[in-house]
């Protein structure tokens, strides 16, 4: 148990790299493409948008506590690859999201407001969100086959609240779907 344990440190310590690399990048670029322009803002999907936050700490306690040793060994190895990837490509490729100027509004639209004002405009590209979320519904789908939708869906709300909040354009959780398919490979490759 304290070689999962500190496994799961690990991963959340190299997470972690994600907020002095969104707040201290400077320049970069912006991936918009007129794609983005067709996306409206529902600031409803800030729920499940910020929902992610406690799945992804459950998600990691549940998966040291019910996954076999192999699937453990492999679904932290895919963890730290795509971590580790993420950040490199969010220091050596910055790239960040213009977001639009929220009128004040209802109750969500206060939500989202708090978001863009806690949340800099980097590391848009790939979508962390998407990629930490697509990672764990991978091998939850190993865990549980019998709820293949539930796992797709799990993912395709997450993407859509990306875009509907205008915290991303449509290149990053595409690049997050991506980087997780390749990690969730890499650790399957190493350990199943």
């Amino acid at each position: 148990m304290i070689f999962r344990l500190g496994m799961m440190l690990l991963i959340v310590g190299v997470t972690s790299l994600y907020f002095p690399l969104n707040r201290k990048l400077t320049g970069g670029y912006n991936l918009s493409t007129r794609f983005d322009t067709w996306i409206p803002l529902w600031p409803v999907w800030v729920v499940p948008y910020l929902l992610c936050l406690p799945v992804w700490a459950a998600g990691l306690i549940w998966a040291a506590w019910k996954m076999d040793e192999g699937l453990f060994r492999s679904f932290t190895s895919a963890c730290l690859f795509v971590q580790v990837s993420a950040m490199l490509f969010f220091y050596f490729f910055p790239t960040y999201v213009k977001r639009p100027i929220l009128i004040a509004g209802n109750w969500t639209t206060h939500i989202l407001q708090m978001v863009y004002r806690n949340d800099g405009n980097y590391n848009a590209f790939p979508s962390g969100h998407v990629y930490q979320t697509s990672l764990i519904c991978l091998f939850y789908n190993h865990l549980y086959p019998n709820y293949p939708w539930l796992w797709a869906g799990i993912v395709i709300t997450v993407a859509l609240s990306t875009l509907f909040t205008r915290q991303h354009n449509l290149a990053d959780p595409l690049g997050g779907l991506a980087i997780a398919w390749f990690g969730y490979w890499f650790g399957t490759y190493l350990f199943l």
